[in-house]
């Protein structure tokens, strides 16, 4: 149930609905379209130019994200060559399942569209002749792969944010309760299950006593790139504490208390807020070491959110303009 006037109910899901039509009904300049070579649905690619934002190659049939070299692959963060599609589009499904639930008419007329999205990164079925079966997931090593296809680096695969994985198939569960769909609602639980386990396993370090980890990486708390055969403490976008402890909890939902472990929360929130200064704290992601805190300390994390300032929600802050004070505020106020 929803206490907020209708009228301001309407607004934010009208907003909900314009943001994912645009990719949905391909009515976006960097449209999303059907990649015949692998099997999926990938990203056109825009050549931008500023200002203001245009793209100049104006959309498919002129798609610089396919032309399957190293500068094609650098577009939208390689999803032309099948990378990170379950972080997006699993931000994607989780937006599309809120808004179904709550405008089941809006879920009926896209459903076919979303579910080419949970097709192309979460499809159980062995005998869809359009998509793989589980593109990402790893069911002998127990986690995603960033890569949906083998690329050719020297260490193998690589998975970064595991809590963006685990958001992915959260949002496939969502769906699937959004539209009634009881065995998309349980492939997402499964998919769940096994990211939460895997990341409990292997990226976050609650112990420096553990059968994983010498002490010398333990010590850092969390893994920052796990890859088939190297594990890096850094990320894709640099390499301080904060960014590694950031990166490995956004985003916070419900299902977060599953992923969350108040044994890894703790150590982690020390070494996040001792780093957490400049652009870690004007970009927003001190939003996140707010909630990472709450889990172990309540009273803390309120501290925490209620000195932030407004601007770390907004605009220009790349890590907290996906969060909100409202929801940080919901996130504290339900921790046991």
């Amino acid at each position: 149930e929803i206490k907020a006037p209708q009228k301001m109910i309407d607004r934010y899901l009208d907003g909900l609905a314009s943001a994912l039509e645009q990719w949905l009904n391909g009515t976006s300049a960097n449209a999303l379209v059907y990649d015949t070579s692998w099997g999926g649905v990938v990203s056109c690619g825009c050549e931008y130019a500023y200002p203001p934002p245009s793209c100049l190659n104006k959309g498919p049939p002129n798609c610089p994200a396919l032309g399957g070299d190293s500068v094609s692959n650098g577009f939208d963060f390689g999803n032309g060559a099948y990378n990170d599609h379950h972080f997006h589009y699993g931000y994607m499904t989780y937006a599309a399942a809120g808004l179904g639930y709550l405008r089941p008419e809006w879920a009926k007329k896209h459903k076919d569209l979303v579910l080419s999205l949970v097709r192309d990164i979460a499809n159980p079925a062995k005998d869809d002749p359009y998509f793989p079966r589980f593109r990402h997931m790893d069911w002998y090593a127990g986690h995603s792969w960033a890569g949906g296809v083998a690329m050719a680096y020297v260490n193998g695969r690589n998975q970064e944010s595991v809590s963006e994985a685990f958001n992915a198939w959260y949002g496939v569960s969502l769906w699937g309760r959004a539209v009634n769909n009881s065995e998309m609602r349980d492939v997402g639980r499964l998919l769940m299950a096994m990211e939460a386990t895997g990341a409990h396993q292997y990226w976050q370090i609650s112990s420096m006593d553990n059968d994983v980890y010498p002490p010398e990486f333990s010590a850092h708390k969390t893994a920052g790139i796990i890859w088939s055969n190297l594990i890096q403490y850094q990320t894709w976008f640099g390499q301080l504490d904060w960014e590694v402890q950031g990166i490995q909890t956004l985003p916070v939902t419900p299902a977060s208390e599953v992923l969350l472990q108040p044994s890894w929360t703790s150590a982690a929130s020390e070494v996040f807020s001792s780093t957490c200064s400049g652009s870690c704290f004007t970009d927003g992601w001190s939003t996140f070491d707010c909630m990472l805190k709450a889990v172990n300390d309540k009273e803390a994390g309120w501290k925490c959110a209620t000195a932030l300032p407004n601007a770390v929600f907004q605009g220009d802050a790349a890590g907290g303009n996906g969060n909100s004070r409202s929801f940080t505020y919901y996130w504290i106020a339900t921790r046991p």
